[in-house]
């Protein structure tokens, strides 16, 4: 024990990494949110030889999708309270690991069942990753540009996976299998779980013991239904229909559960009493549905109506993912510079230009004229919301509960996709319905009434913004923040010191 440790038995001896480190830190912490987006998008090509292959109905696919969000977005918060109570580097690296273990059971699947439930595991073990990540970019980053620029670089790999996962799913369905597009994933998740045991150090000590009272089991149970049992309903209605018991029944129950968490220790409501948290939250409901919105309603139109192939469907949606790039490194900073109020403002700006040029985009001749401007100065706009209402909810809340506020916000992000995916399939079926029952062809009418829908709650989210968002005078959570630090003293010395002094 070093002289330091007999001093103070207190202290936590912290290592200060070097900055290859960090960045190799970093690129992992990066690569999983990718993987995570890839695992989602690179199934949208594969749809069609999926049906095939496991004799899918036209329900029956949206499960694929809905399986895996519903469990991501059920175990975000579990995942979160287990990263702030037990630490953030064996929760990231587990979750990873099952992510690529589930998948490569997803490959190997003949039977429906089977799949969707397997599905479902990778959820959990993607959930575990996020929450994590976050948090062990915040505890290692914590000069306030660094950690800004981190937590920018990991939303922008998962718009970068949204993108690329569909074009590497493409080529996948081209010319492998769908089979392929859940190995892929698998070539990931376990060599991102295995890099991370040496690669990143141990987190600093809890305050309080871990154990499972404070990890509230019931509470969790109970939130965990009730986001399972919403996405379901909700999905289930726009499958089947919104006036059947087996979606009134779980829509019920789901808000009953969600209101009886008898010790409100899996999403404490001191989270929802910081500045801003909660427009924040509901900000968090745009990014990915504006995304989900363009793959779920364009690439059934580019392979069916306009007879391109898996690839060449892909390479044009590329402009929905690869303008975010460029955005990415820049979004970042810009909260060093104007507050995240008028940045974030500014990118739903861009959002509702492009979303009203969308549903007037009725012909593969538009494409240049009004897909392609959309897809990039939208996807240019969702990044700068994506990456500054990340960055402000950190901002606004104290480190030590950055997995459940990481958790919070990517939940929104996540549920999302379930419901925009019900909401636009309800919309399109709804429309459908009535062009048919008038003896006319469906055409373009339900797709174009769905993207009006998302114009409709764009417009919305930024009224909203103007209105609650409320620019604090000074940084929150202060006072928790320097209680946090009374009980627990965090000196940092070179790692090779630290590793010699036995202090892990």
């Amino acid at each position: 024990m070093s002289e330091l440790e007999k001093s103070a038995p207190n202290v936590y001896v912290r290592p200060v990494l070097g900055s290859t480190r960090k960045a190799f830190m970093l690129a992992i912490f990066c690569f999983a949110e990718f993987m995570d987006a890839f695992i989602a998008s690179a199934l949208f090509p594969a749809i069609n030889q999926m049906n095939s292959a496991l004799k899918l109905g036209t329900n029956e696919s949206t499960w694929i999708f809905a399986a895996y969000s519903a469990t991501f977005a059920a175990f975000l918060l579990i995942s979160g309270r287990i990263a702030d109570i037990y630490g953030s580097k064996w929760c990231f690296l587990v979750g990873a690991a099952l992510v690529g273990i589930f998948s490569l059971g997803c490959g190997f699947c003949d039977n429906k069942v089977a799949l969707f439930v397997l599905r479902a595991m990778s959820g959990i073990g993607a959930a575990m990753t996020v929450p994590s990540g976050l948090s062990l970019i915040v505890e290692w980053f914590p000069d306030p540009v660094e950690q800004n620029r981190g937590i920018a670089f990991f939303g922008g790999a998962g718009a970068i996976g949204n993108v690329l996962g569909v074009v590497i799913g493409g080529f996948c369905v081209q010319w492998a299998s769908w089979r392929w597009t859940f190995w892929v994933t698998t070539c990931m998740g376990v060599p991102i779980a295995l890099i991370t045991i040496p690669l990143v150090p141990a987190s600093a000590p809890r305050p309080n013991k871990p154990s499972l009272r404070r990890l509230d089991l019931g509470g969790v149970s109970l939130i965990t239904a009730s986001i399972i049992l919403f996405i379901f309903a909700v999905t289930s209605g726009s499958a089947t229909g919104w006036g059947q018991a087996k979606v009134i029944a779980p829509l019920i129950i789901s808000v009953f559960l969600a209101s009886i968490d008898p010790h409100m220790a899996a999403l404490p409501p001191r989270v929802w009493f910081y500045p801003n948290v909660p427009i924040l939250a509901a900000l968090g409901l745009i990014p990915f549905f504006w995304w989900v919105a363009l793959f779920y309603s364009f690439m059934p139109l580019f392979e069916a109506d306009y007879h391109w192939s898996a690839v060449s469907t892909s390479v044009h949606m590329l402009p929905a993912g690869t303008f975010s790039i460029l955005v990415a490194g820049i979004a970042s900073k810009l909260v060093e510079y104007v507050n995240p109020k008028w940045t974030i403002l500014g990118g739903l700006t861009l959002d509702i230009i492009a979303t009203f040029l969308l549903p007037f985009a009725n012909s593969r001749e538009r494409y240049w004229s009004y897909i392609f401007p959309a897809f990039a100065i939208g996807t240019m706009g969702n990044m700068i919301v994506y990456t500054n209402a990340n960055i402000a909810i950190f901002m606004n809340t104290p480190p030590e509960i950055a997995g459940i506020v990481g958790a919070v916000f990517n939940c929104a992000l996540q549920g999302a996709i379930a419901l925009g995916v019900a909401i636009l399939a309800s919309i399109a079926s709804s429309e459908n319905a009535k062009q048919i029952a008038k003896g006319r062809e469906p055409g373009y009418k339900g797709i174009a009434d769905g993207f009006w829908f998302v114009l409709a709650f764009l417009l919305v989210e930024a009224i909203a913004l103007l209105v609650f968002y409320r620019i604090p005078k000074a940084s929150a959570g202060d006072e928790e923040k320097a209680a946090s630090s009374a009980s627990t003293v965090a000196v940092e010395v070179p790692e090779k010191k630290a590793q010699a002094d036995g202090v892990s």
